[in-house]
Parts: structure tokens; C-alpha cells; sequence
């Protein structure tokens, strides 16, 4: 398993973003042997709770382990407290980033699928 941080320039929110991101880097079969078909990667967009950041998940739980275990990409975006929720009149568009602009940017950067029943969203609040 990697754990890649990155910055993401984002649109809807107009500054830069911090993300965490956890890719499988061997799959493994049930019987614990090395496997690569080339499919790409069942992903769980996930996200942290009130003052909590993209680096909540891995620093306070097992989900490093979790995901490895089930070969699941996980990806954690910052959401600087603002519910994740469209709040046009701070220009904090944090539902279009989620929903739309991340999902759409970390399939291009990783080999991600594009299959909306490999695609889940979860949180904390």
C-alpha cells in the first residue's frame, strides 16, 4: 500500500486543496498470493469529520490496513471544516469539488475505476 500526499489546484474552490491518497501497490488473492489483472482500482472517497484534515484517517485509524486488505483505493481530501456542502457566498464550492472535480481529476492521476458501482463515498461527522 502507498500513501501519496498531494496539492490539487481546484476550480470550484479556486486555491489549492491537500489530499491524501491510499493505492494499493500488490493486490493480493484470497490466498495471499501476488495479484495484478490490470483492472482498475474500486475507490472510496473519504471524509473526515469537523476539525479534523485529509491526514485524520491514516494518523487515528486502521484504514491503511483496511483498504489493503480489500485492494480498495481510498482517496481523503481536506475539507477545511465547511461540511462539504456548496456555500456560494464564501466561494466555497466544496459539494462540486467532492462530487464532481476530485473524482474526475484523481481517475485521471491514478488507475482508478470509472464504474459508478466501484465508486463510494463515506465520513465521519
Amino acid at each position: 500500500m502507498a500513501l501519496l500526499q498531494a496539492m490539487v489546484m481546484s476550480r470550484a474552490l479556486m486555491r489549492n486543496v491537500p489530499v491524501q491518497v491510499l493505492l494499493p501497490v500488490d493486490r493480493l488473492d484470497p490466498s495471499g498470493r501476488r495479484e495484478d489483472d490490470g483492472r482498475p482500482l474500486k475507490t472510496l472517497y473519504l471524509l473526515h469529520g469537523i476539525f479534523g484534515s485529509c491526514a485524520s484517517w491514516v494518523a487515528e485509524t486502521r484504514i491503511k490496513r483496511w483498504a489493503e486488505e480489500r485492494g480498495l483505493a481510498v482517496v481523503m481530501p481536506s475539507g477545511d471544516n465547511g461540511f462539504y456542502v456548496d456555500q456560494p457566498l464564501s466561494f466555497n464550492r466544496f459539494g462540486e469539488f467532492v462530487g464532481e472535480e476530485l473524482v474526475e481529476l484523481t481517475r485521471r492521476m491514478f488507475p482508478l475505476s470509472a464504474r459508478r458501482e466501484d465508486t463510494y463515498i463515506a465520513g465521519l461527522s
